[in-house]
């Protein structure tokens, strides 16, 4: 090569070099991704895990996932990720409180089914249905999901629902507030990782919980029996969030494996995820003696009469964000068939 034409060439690469187009590394991307649960929980240990995975797979290993812990509060994760404290985020929608009310509809009481058939259930919904809400701003919302069946989870023995009438029950919030409401319960709101210390120190007695959160927060420390409804008693809904900022600021190629995972297929992997932390859950707390007591047709029936106004009012709720409630809810219900 001659000496003029080879210093071009060494000139030309370097410029591109510096200026980011030759190069995977001036595009690497390492997006933060907030989480609040313990490193126990399936959202740490399975979630995050698969998404940096497969993002890293679609972007030649340009674009990753770094977990953060502690960034801030349970109720604050929306905030959190809106205003780019952190890219990623997952939120319970019952933690801010008057913002979210579609999101209200895969919780109500009477729905069957597992994490991953009601999180399939709930994105499609929320696909054909919700999102024109625009309930969340300042996000794109990757996807919808929920944990799996709630039970009622206490230190002493419940058979029946009567017993629930005046005991200090953590609830969680969204419809999960209006179930204890109905059932006579004396409700209190906090985040899950506060239930603990609360049972512990004898604010509580007892708490609406999936099994997986037996393990992943160390409640069957403090509760041996869990009451559960076939039926479906309630859940809770959450959302995989970015910051619509991070989501503008990426390359149309980390852009376009964002987008290939979200949606009804993600919802389904996450619920898949949770419906093994409801086995492992249910195994571990086993192994310390505890026991699920499962309510018999009267407590069943008895359950449906005591909550059956909730559903009119959730309804009233998700109209007022001008969603045709029923259609979405007939919508919803036929997914779980």
């Amino acid at each position: 090569m001659k000496p003029m034409l080879k210093s071009l060439v060494t000139s030309t690469v370097l410029l591109a070099t510096m200026t980011g187009y030759s190069t995977s590394y001036a595009a690497d991307k390492v997006l933060t991704f907030s989480h609040w649960a313990g490193p126990k929980h399936a959202m740490a240990t399975k979630v995050y895990p698969w998404f940096n995975e497969a993002l890293s797979e679609c972007s030649g290993g340009s674009l990753t996932v770094k977990l953060e812990n502690g960034l801030a509060p349970p109720p604050a994760q929306y905030d959190t990720v809106r205003d780019g404290v952190a890219d990623l985020g997952w939120i319970v929608h019952g933690y801010t409180k008057g913002k979210f009310l579609t999101t209200k509809m895969i919780e109500l009481p009477g729905m069957p089914g597992n994490a991953e058939s009601m999180s399939v259930a709930f994105q499609k919904t929320h696909e054909k249905f919700f999102a024109a809400a625009k309930e969340a701003k300042g996000v794109q919302v990757l996807t919808n999901f929920v944990h799996g069946p709630g039970m009622i989870n206490t230190a002493k023995e419940i058979t029946s629902y009567k017993q629930v009438e005046g005991m200090k029950l953590r609830v969680g919030g969204g419809v999960a507030n209006q179930v204890g409401e109905a059932l006579g319960a004396a409700g209190v709101n906090m985040p899950a990782p506060a239930v603990y210390e609360a049972i512990s120190s004898g604010v509580a007695e007892g708490v609406f919980f999936p099994l997986e959160t037996l393990h992943s927060f160390k409640i069957d420390e403090l509760t041996k029996y869990s009451f559960k409804n076939p039926d479906g008693m309630y859940t809770t809904s959450f959302a995989f969030i970015m910051g619509q900022d991070t989501y503008d600021d990426l390359s149309d190629e980390h852009r376009a494996c964002v987008d290939k995972l979200r949606g009804v297929e993600m919802a389904r992997t996450i619920g898949q995820f949770w419906d093994e932390a409801d086995k492992v859950g249910m195994e571990q707390s086993a192994k310390g003696g505890s026991v699920i007591i499962e309510a018999s047709a009267e407590e069943r029936a008895y359950f449906k009469e005591k909550t059956k106004d909730i559903e009119a009012a959730v309804l009233a709720e998700v109209e007022s964000r001008g969603v045709d409630a029923k259609a979405a809810l007939a919508f919803m219900r036929e997914q779980l068939k």
